[in-house]
């Protein structure tokens, strides 16, 4: 992954020393023998202490973009993407996109910006950060994997505790650049941008809550909604004093259960809800008064279903996803890019 950074535009240093002397010719092959010795040593040093890249990081590496020399531009996708990073070419947000433009505080009277103009719109404290600091990055990825290339920028601040950053789509249509997607993240929200497409957004209202969406961006730079989702956990205290679980008036058990509720929302509005049910603790002996799972279940699922949300099981949400996507027009090509690298265990 390229790393550049702007300052206040992007700047480039590139420092060259050099200097040399001659000797005898003795002292100096003494010289050159030690100082092989020496880089043998520390390179058997290093090999034997740095530790292999983990699986996640090579499969993330895969499905987070290229960096510019791993890729072939056209002569005018080149330029205008390197004007564009320079802060020489504006790019227009796209109808799609204009109220991502307004919500990060664009003008909303402005059609197109430069890269200057959205990086100041960033809450980023510049006095804590060192002059070497970078705080954007420079990637290429392949929207629909169509074979031609979408310019993917993300501003960063990895001094900032709160972890806040920005992330741009950028893509070329006939000679003009179009912003296709804005996306924000910090300490409780992440996103994930995959080199076909796929966008994940998630973010937690704490240890017990968790929500967001899942999309992508067509190979014209359209964004489709998949679903939004949220999960909801109760558990109950294992250790006394006991706890029960009870929502809304109806007590769905106690001992050391576990509750587990995700629910759905589809593009077209349809709800679709999973209950699961389960000890925290499955390997423990629960005895004769221990809830009973199938009982405890069927009270969850009457305390959380609403009207118009449909019931199913994890078995048969996993159907109802596909069947979505694939009308949606994500195919499994776009979809599974890279799951050859992805860690079983992730």
């Amino acid at each position: 992954m390229k790393r550049v950074r702007l300052l206040p535009l992007l700047g480039l240093c590139l420092c060259l020393a050099g200097c040399g002397s001659k000797a005898a010719v003795s002292t100096e092959q003494a010289s050159e023998v030690n100082s092989e010795d020496t880089e043998a040593a520390d390179a058997g040093n290093a090999a034997s202490t740095e530790k292999p890249r983990s699986k996640f990081a090579i499969w993330r590496d895969y499905i987070d973009g290229r960096d510019r020399s791993e890729i072939t531009l056209d002569e005018e996708s080149e330029k205008l993407y390197s004007g564009f990073i320079s802060g020489e070419v504006e790019a227009e947000c796209s109808e799609d996109c204009s109220e991502y433009c307004e919500q990060f505080g664009l003008s909303s009277g402005q059609k197109s910006y430069k890269l200057p103009e959205i990086e100041r719109m960033i809450d980023i404290d510049r006095t804590k950060i060192p002059d070497d600091a970078e705080y954007l990055s420079e990637r290429y990825i392949d929207l629909g994997l169509d074979g031609s290339y979408e310019l993917l920028v993300d501003f960063y601040d990895e001094e900032d505790p709160h972890g806040y950053g920005l992330s741009l789509i950028v893509k070329n249509f006939g000679g003009k650049l179009k912003i296709c997607y804005i996306q924000d993240c910090w300490a409780r929200q992440s996103a994930v941008i995959t080199y076909s497409g796929m966008i994940y957004v998630s973010g937690s209202g704490g240890a017990m809550t968790h929500g967001g969406f899942n999309g992508y961006l067509d190979a014209e730079g359209k964004y489709h909604l998949w679903y939004e989702w949220d999960e909801s956990i109760y558990e109950t205290e294992y250790d006394p004093p006991e706890e029960d679980v009870t929502i809304n008036g109806i007590r769905i058990g106690g001992d050391d259960i576990r509750v587990d509720v995700d629910r759905y929302t589809f593009y077209d509005n349809k709800k679709y809800i999973t209950v699961d049910v389960e000890y925290r603790y499955p390997e423990d002996e629960h005895g004769e008064d221990a809830t009973d799972l199938e009982d405890a279940y069927k009270k969850a699922c009457e305390a959380f279903v609403d009207p118009d949300e449909t019931l199913c099981t994890i078995e048969e949400i996993e159907d109802i996803l596909k069947d979505y996507r694939k009308k949606l027009g994500i195919s499994d090509e776009v979809y599974t890019y890279g799951d050859e690298l992805k860690p079983e265990d992730d």
